[in-house]
């Protein structure tokens, strides 16, 4: 076939495929799968001020599960899972929109619908998935593509579409892709049909989609997820990817239902640094919203030095920071280690943020002063991501800190916000600037939750370099915050000493397992089943709050493998 005949027939059979791929999933008329809800509200991923817990109460006699679902995958499983399929994913999936953030994250369902415009990128890179395929054809087949028939193209199924869609093909499922294939290489020679089947594989809902229905469907009754689909839930959740051959082994044999085979095939997973530290590190940067790091610009002329490639290597530090303590031998794996280490990563830009010396690109270990320094949470990235482009953002910097580290619910701010400008002057210190404000009753009560917190940071200047002074001022970074039981409170000399405090509370770790639970289970904290939350984070405080073991007790816990329908 010449090739402008090829690319003719294609884009004539490109409606019909959408709807063979895709199925009910998307009506041709309407481009949207699992439609969005609105945005959340901020203020929403912590509890009921009590440390990460729900305001539920533990019930082991009526356990909270969450209904059956599918979940779309992720840009990045997406990327992944092409890879583990064919041994590359193409260039058009590096250029995918970005994944709505709900709850602070991006892997929540209700934002991962699929509209017209995303549903044309997908086609877009299931073209050029097919179009490699072909182009590498005896790599992926065990004939020649001129002798391609139903056998050989049964074994193209029985691996390729096996690995995409993360289990076995129904004796069906085969049948209809072969006739796919039959049809259009008929009419348009077995090229375009092998790109056609290859596309309507990763444009099917069995590829961009994880199912958690179950193995029963009676409405209202609990249903554990089938052999395959745990086996999903576990390499998503841990690896960000799909199951690799021994997983799916496990689960074709119907072990992996097994809670003991269930938490060795996690151990493994989470021995396998080179697919888990990235998946880890994903979750990371975006409890801290350091992942959109890259998009906090600072004023140039107030910071001159400060550089996108500043703000890679800051985010290069969080990931081999958390390494270090997670991964690298001698590391001890705990979060207590990873909200207190004095020490982090460097090179010649960032150095001089920290007050270090170093040179080059490569990011070396140096340790800091551990009276400014203590952890994630005074590290470069985290400081300039919470800052404004020529201000420290007093109020979100301590607000971000109160509601995702702490889980204590703020109060939604008004509407419209503007100092008094005939009590704020230009020459006043962010502290007496908001201390001032504070004075107004009406704001008092909500500002007095996180103003502290920001007044503490103020040591620490937009671009997270540490400082003494503030428009010419000492800066005084003391204050007092209400924790979570009413009348309870802290008193601090300055940022690390709140750290400091903090660290040593229940509250704050458990904050992190529930923070934790919502990102790797994708549901909202009240879908979570208190009983399953209280025994991960008791779970977590016996390991001493080591990473892995939080990751292995939300999967040993019983919402985890079951649903309702």
């Amino acid at each position: 076939m010449q090739p402008a005949r090829a690319h003719d027939s294609f884009a004539r059979l490109k409606p019909w495929l959408v709807c063979f791929a895709l199925g009910s999933f998307v009506a041709c008329t309407d481009g949207l799968i699992g439609k969005a809800e609105g945005p959340k509200a901020p203020g929403t991923s912590g509890g009921s001020g009590t440390g990460g817990g729900s305001s539920q109460i533990c019930n082991p006699d009526a356990p909270v599960l969450t209904g059956t679902r599918v979940w779309r995958l992720t840009q990045t499983q997406l990327k992944n899972t092409l890879n583990e399929t064919f041994g590359f994913s193409g260039k058009v999936v590096t250029t995918l929109p970005e994944d709505s953030r709900l709850n602070g994250y991006a892997n929540q369902p209700d934002g991962l619908g699929i509209s017209s415009l995303l549903a044309d990128y997908y086609f877009r890179a299931a073209d050029e998935i097919g179009i490699q395929v072909l182009a590498g054809s005896s790599n992926f087949l065990k004939c020649a593509i001129t002798s391609l028939d139903a056998t050989c193209l049964g074994d193209f199924l029985n691996t390729y579409g096996a690995k995409a869609w993360r289990r076995p093909l129904s004796v069906a499922e085969r049948t209809k892709l072969t006739q796919l294939y039959a049809t259009v290489s008929q009419a348009n020679g077995p090229e375009l049909g092998l790109r056609m089947v290859v596309q309507a594989i990763v444009l099917s809902p069995n590829f961009l989609y994880r199912t958690e229905l179950g193995d029963t469907q009676v409405p209202g009754t609990a249903t554990k997820l089938t052999a395959y689909e745990l086996a999903s839930a576990l390499s998503y959740t841990i690896w960000d990817g799909p199951p690799d051959a021994e997983l799916l082994a496990q689960a074709a044999s119907g072990k992996l239902r097994e809670s003991v085979t269930l938490v060795a095939q996690a151990r493994r997973l989470l021995s396998t640094t080179a697919k888990v530290a990235p998946a880890l590190h994903s979750f990371i940067q975006q409890w801290l919203e350091t992942d959109s790091l890259d998009r906090s610009q600072k004023d140039p002329t107030l910071y001159p030095n400060y550089t996108a490639q500043v703000a890679q290597a800051l985010s290069d530090e969080t990931d081999r920071f958390f390494d270090s303590v997670v991964f690298d031998a001698g590391g001890d794996k705990s979060l207590r280690t990873l909200l207190s280490a004095p020490y982090g990563f460097v090179n010649g830009l960032t150095a001089p943020l920290y007050g270090a010396q170093a040179s080059g690109t490569e990011l070396v270990k140096v340790n800091f002063n551990p009276a400014q320094r203590h952890g994630l949470l005074t590290q470069g990235a985290f400081l300039a991501r919470h800052s404004n482009s020529a201000s420290t953002g007093l109020v979100g910097r301590g607000r971000f800190v109160r509601e995702t580290i702490m889980c204590a619910e703020v109060p939604p701010p008004p509407q419209m916000f503007v100092f008094d400008p005939t009590v704020i002057t230009p020459d006043m210190t962010e502290r007496e600037k908001f201390e001032a404000h504070r004075k107004n009753p009406a704001c008092a009560t909500c500002h007095a939750l996180f103003d502290p917190i920001g007044i503490a940071l103020e040591n620490y200047d937009p671009t997270g370099q540490f400082r003494t002074t503030d428009r010419g001022k000492a800066i005084d970074p003391s204050g007092t915050i209400p924790l979570w039981r009413e009348g309870d409170t802290l008193t601090f000399s300055n940022y690390v000493d709140m750290l400091t405090q903090l660290s040593a509370t229940p509250e704050v770790y458990n904050c992190f397992s529930s923070q934790f639970f919502q990102y790797a289970t994708g549901r909202k904290l009240a879908q979570i089943d208190p009983c399953d939350m209280q025994t991960v984070a008791k779970s977590f405080a016996a390991s001493s709050y080591k990473l892995d073991e939080l990751v292995l007790a939300v999967i040993s816990s019983p919402g985890f493998a079951a649903r309702r329908n």
